[in-house]
């Protein structure tokens, strides 16, 4: 007998309906999961919906980009609707499921869901069929389910649990203004993006009173574990129920279990009135009592015993978070650094001259500190949230910039540098932010954008969690960038603090778009780092706005790092032209001093780049993001007392600050000191939890180290909260050196399918199908890996890793004449110890065991272990004497 996976009674239809819910699927499949479709008597009874390859055109509309879920339902794939040229999730239902009932309840779901607009509410935008093939489109969300969040970390901390419950409280609460209760609340129906904002999904079972219903009177809807008492008895439910359900998620977030706690089969609901369910408290000592009372609330049988409405919730969790918050602070521990004395610092040009704005603003100001509250305000200006045109996203980074240097030119402010607020996301714990930065206030909010016109909305919220002021208005995008002095102008005033008498120059919008751009690629912001695509934005916006002096310094900066790559002596001349020009138009700004420093120390000038440093340093004493610049410069350049000491003045300056200790942790891991990048990369998963980056990074110091049993859930965690190319093709390797290889293809494969465009995740994937014997699909993989690699040497023919990565492909492809050239060319001058390895073992392919067991002792003596112990090409090397007594 099946089994229905949505409300868990016997499944006696046909497979199409389960006759208990008459529900078809969940709303939104997640993950790629082999293991989550049907298997047993439910397997094989509809047939597949079509398979669509990524750059496939489905329609006259979509283009896909790959598939990211498959379940009983059917399959969701991630695609670019070319029509408003935006990232959308297409659900395609299976073609044996589509039935009447199936057609009424997809085509209501989309009605409801289009009711509702709302920031913490998945927007569904529509309905089609394209070759036989019912669709609905949505908004893509780039993140994992609350689920499976909490699945990778057991239970998350009582403010995690605040913060993620007040944002599904906020659109639970949009949802039911419009009188429809949701009825399927879960964590599976709860996505979290990479920046921890919460999504509502799934109006598959909601109804609002008079409804035309999908399901007799008395039907049980819902996943058992999360229903209300009334619910689970069929009775009468309102947004009540849904409360219930909240609280149930928000216990189970605490705890790691759903309330009673005890894993038993029955669900609390369901069990004996008179049994009574501990709080939070009683399995997590650490959750507050005014936490407990809030939980507790929601989960009283008696609806009427519960808060009435998502809001009245929403505004119990923000006194508990006020409560967690008093807490902490009279524990016995470190005081928060205070707010440092920023010093003017242009980041991204000044005030913008541009056709006023059309529309009427809605601004709400709450009452504002005095001016003699405080003799200085800090503040963080956090990057917007975004939906619209790819071509306008530029403006949620843009807009912050322009703010921020609005409120830093007034007197008596202080505004943290955007490399740092970069970092976070408008929907980011404020007390979290407050913490890292060390700063009173965060700005934060969202623009959307449709037809060349826009909507803003910003929240100024304190370091106590009480929002100072607010503000909602359109605007039209010709005009956009004008609002910014008038926001950040009322801004001052919630603050008790005057606008600055004369504004700065004006900038173009294009050439602050070409900036963020050049910033983008420069420092690796969402995307891939790429210094020839940072020079040419760079290039763009001085040609846009000669006189824009961050623009010189950005491309001061990216043409010494693409000479960096390809060793083209012209850059450096070019690049220090750059930086004396940004020096020469704006004298006070710090990353002109910070781009000389750099391009001398390179060149050998110590004493003349030390004294731009310390320049750079006076000008911006407090910018914690100057002191990291400096310290990779050094790190690169072979002085790596002088990085780690710089290194380490960032993080005094800012300790509660992730980013601070990733870089320490990348700079002690290209180094091979494997201990110190461990603990640092502890301290980024301990202040950011919810971020991939810790663990990534951690579990790849243990891939290095040759521990991959250690690696293995590190990355595994990491694929969980952001599945990246370097992610799956970390774990391909691990899996590799383990000896599962059809794991470690799947991996690979993954890495490839997700847009890897590195040549490792095809050589890697190569290796696996070698493995298991697969010749023609290795050779198509190696073919691929070679092509990859050739374009990189073509761009810098002096990249001895990459030769040496080519080596081992061109073995791999038993090329064996063709892979000695490539290794002896990648290990002349002074190759690394990674170099060394790669090849000895392409040597060890081809059968050279003497070169081979050479070349791994030279590694082994520069440090370099990786999978030597676990490769299989290496297993005659590994019984060399001499390989064994540096091994032990």
């Amino acid at each position: 007998m099946a089994i229905c996976a949505i409300c868990g009674a016997p499944d006696a239809g046909d497979g199409l309906l389960c006759p208990a819910c008459d529900r078809l699927s969940s709303f939104f499949t997640r993950t790629l999961d082999p293991a989550r479709e049907p298997t047993g008597p439910l397997a094989g009874r509809h047939s597949a919906p079509p398979a669509f390859a990524p750059g496939h055109s489905f329609g006259d509309r979509y283009t896909i980009v790959e598939l990211v879920g498959a379940g009983g339902m059917g399959q969701v794939y991630k695609a670019l609707d070319r029509q408003l040229n935006r990232t959308v999730a297409l659900k395609l239902i299976r073609p044996g499921l589509q039935t009447q009932v199936a057609l009424l309840r997809f085509r209501r779901e989309l009605t409801m869901a289009q009711q509702v607009s709302h920031p913490n509410v998945c927007r569904v935008h529509d309905l089609g069929e394209v070759d036989g093939a019912l669709y609905i489109s949505m908004e893509f969300v780039h993140g994992q389910a609350l689920e499976d969040l909490m699945r990778s970390v057991g239970h998350l901390s009582p403010r995690q649990t605040i913060a993620l419950g007040r944002q599904i409280c906020a659109g639970l609460g949009a949802v039911h203004e419009r009188q429809i209760v949701h009825r399927d609340l879960k964590p599976s129906n709860v996505m979290v993006d990479r920046a921890g904002h919460a999504v509502l999904m799934d109006f598959g079972m909601a109804y609002h009173p008079g409804d035309n219903r999908l399901t007799s009177e008395g039907s049980v809807l819902g996943t058992l574990a999360y229903l209300s008492p009334e619910h689970a008895r069929a009775q009468t439910v309102d947004v009540r129920s849904d409360i219930y359900a909240l609280g149930v998620i928000l216990y189970e977030m605490l705890i790691g279990r759903r309330p009673p706690g005890d894993n038993g089969p029955l669900p609390l609901a369901l069990r004996e009135a008179a049994e009574r369910c501990p709080p939070p408290s009683h399995f997590v000592p650490e959750v507050p009592g005014a936490v407990d009372a809030v939980v507790m609330q929601c989960l009283e049988r008696d609806p009427a015993l519960r808060f009435s409405s998502a809001k009245d919730l929403e505004q119990a969790l923000a006194q508990s978070a006020s409560a967690l918050s008093t807490i902490l602070m009279t524990a016995p521990q470190p005081a928060p650094p205070a707010p440092p004395p920023w010093r003017r610092r242009l980041l991204a040009g000044t005030g913008i001259a541009a056709v006023l704005a059309a529309g009427v603003a809605v601004s709400r100001l709450v009452p504002s500190p005095s001016p003699a509250a405080a003799r200085t305000a800090s503040v963080a200006v956090l990057p917007l949230a975004y939906d619209g045109p790819l071509d306008s996203a530029y403006l949620k980074d843009v807009l912050p910039l322009v703010i921020g240097e609005a409120l830093r030119a007034a007197p008596g402010m202080e505004v943290a540098p955007f490399a740092s607020s970069r970092g976070f996301s408008a929907s980011e714990d404020v007390l979290s932010v407050v913490r890292q930065l060390g700063v009173g206030y965060v700005l934060a909010g969202r623009i959307d954008v449709k037809d060349q016109q826009a909507r803003i909305a910003l929240k100024l919220t304190g370091a106590d969690g009480k929002l100072a002021w607010e503000d909602r208005r359109p605007a039209a995008t010709a005009g956009l960038l004008a609002e910014a002095d008038r926001l950040a102008d009322a801004v001052l005033g919630a603050l008790g603090r005057r606008p600055p008498a004369q504004k700065g120059p004006s900038r173009s919008a294009h050439a602050l778009e070409l900036y963020v751009q050049g910033q983008t690629f420069l420092e690796g912001w969402d995307v891939q780092r790429n210094f020839a695509r940072a020079e040419e934005a760079f290039r763009a916006a001085v040609a846009a706005d000669e006189s824009f002096g961050p623009a010189h310094a950005g491309l001061a900066l990216a043409q010494f790092r693409l000479y960096r790559e390809t060793k083209d002596p012209r850059l450096v001349e070019q690049a220090q032209a750059q930086a004396e020009r940004a020096i020469a138009l704006e004298p006070s700004l710090p990353e002109g001093h910070l781009a000389l420093g750099v391009i001398r120390l390179a060149r050998g000038r110590s004493v003349e780049a030390a004294a731009a440093f310390q320049k750079a340093e006076e000008l911006a004493p407090a910018d914690d993001n100057v002191y990291r610049q400096i310290a990779k410069a050094y790190g690169t350049l072979g002085r790596p007392e002088d990085a780690e000491r710089m290194y380490q003045r960032a993080i005094d300056l800012r300790p509660g600050y992730w980013e601070n200790y990733n870089d320490k942790g990348l700079f002690h891991s290209r180094r091979r000191e494997k201990d110190k990048a461990k603990g640092l990369f502890v301290k980024v998963i301990e202040l950011r939890p919810s971020s991939d980056v810790g663990y990534l990074n951690k579990g790849t110091v243990h891939m290095w180290a040759g521990e991959f049993q250690a690696a293995e859930p590190l990355l595994v965690t990491a694929l969980r909260l952001n599945p990246t190319a370097e992610a799956h093709t970390n774990l391909g390797l691990v899996y590799y050196s383990l000896g599962r290889y059809e794991e470690a293809a799947r991996e690979y494969r993954a890495a490839t399918e997700s847009g890897a465009t590195g040549a490792e995740a095809f050589g890697g994937l190569g290796d696996a199908y070698r493995q298991m014997g697969k010749r023609t699909e290795a050779r198509e993989a190696y073919t691929r890996a070679i092509e990859l690699a050739n374009e990189r040497l073509r761009v810098n023919p002096k990249d001895a890793k990459i030769r040496s990565g080519l080596a081992m492909f061109l073995a791999g492809s038993d090329r064996c004449p063709e892979s000695r050239r490539e290794a002896r060319q990648a290990v002349g001058g002074l190759p690394s110890s990674e170099v060394l390895y790669y090849a000895a073992l392409a040597y060890a392919i081809c059968g050279d065991r003497a070169e081979a067991v050479r070349h791994t002792l030279r590694a082994l003596e520069g440090g370099s272990i990786l999978d030597l112990r676990a490769n299989p090409d290496m297993r005659e090397v590994r019984d060399d004497s001499a390989v064994r007594r540096l091994l032990k």
